[in-house]
């Protein structure tokens, strides 16, 4: 089973989206790809005050709604908070034991699976486990979506470099437009140029903005076939 890491610089710079969209791209290749996001914080309420979390539903849709939200997110909380600290408001812990055990579940069903940390590389997923702790016990190529705004370049390289260290391999750097007009952001048109700059030797991605709905989410014709080839080809 081939596996991809998908990280982020930060929360909220489109991880959900960019895993989606891989999964999409990969099943309409034939593949038969699964989703596994280890832990999930920051739930909404439904009408009739149940608790959802949207980035789960996303990810289940785009597999085919063929798993069970449990397959793909075994463990859920409420607080929009690191894992670790809305485990504690709940009275309980990340079980840094089933984050490693939630993938294993995935052997044999599926050909290729994408794993979608939470936050920025360095989020603490357990009290013992970070993400980067995560992606180097699983030793897959890592992923990096950055969201196109005034300081992308530092935390990006920031990112990479981190990731590096520990000796993982950068795939992909994927700049994400969010949507969120910053009009007195010059850097908006030369992020891009800059960090193909900065960082030569890791394949660059630039994405549009896709809207916010699951509708959008999944029938965006963003390009992905260089990364896609970069994955599947390992």
């Amino acid at each position: 089973m081939q596996t991809a890491f998908v990280t982020g610089t930060d929360t909220n710079v489109g991880k959900t989206y960019v895993t989606c969209l891989l999964i999409r791209k990969l099943r309409g290749a034939g593949f038969q790809v699964g989703a596994y996001k280890p832990v999930c914080s920051g739930a909404e309420l439904d009408a009739k005050g149940n608790p959802f979390w949207s980035d789960i539903d996303a990810l289940r849709s785009a597999t085919g709604l063929q798993f069970s939200l449990d397959m793909i997110c075994p463990q859920r909380f409420l607080a929009a908070t690191a894992p670790n600290v809305a485990a504690e408001m709940e009275g309980t812990t990340v079980s840094s034991e089933l984050l490693l055990q939630g993938i294993a579940e995935w052997e044999g069903k599926a050909d290729s699976l994408i794993i979608e940390g939470a936050g920025g590389i360095l989020c603490p997923l357990s009290n013992e486990l970070s993400v980067l702790d995560l992606a180097i016990r699983i030793k897959a190529p890592v992923i990096v979506v950055a969201a196109n705004q005034l300081g992308v370049i530092s935390h990006t390289r920031l990112t990479v470099e981190r990731i590096r260290d520990s000796g993982l391999e950068v795939a992909a750097v994927i700049l994400n437009e969010t949507g969120i007009l910053r009009s007195a952001d010059a850097s908006l048109t030369t992020n891009a140029r800059q960090l193909s700059y900065w960082l030569p030797d890791v394949p660059h991605l630039h994405l549009p903005f896709h809207g916010t709905t699951v509708s959008v989410l999944h029938n965006s014709s963003a390009p992905m076939n260089p990364l896609l080839a970069h994955v599947i080809g390992r």
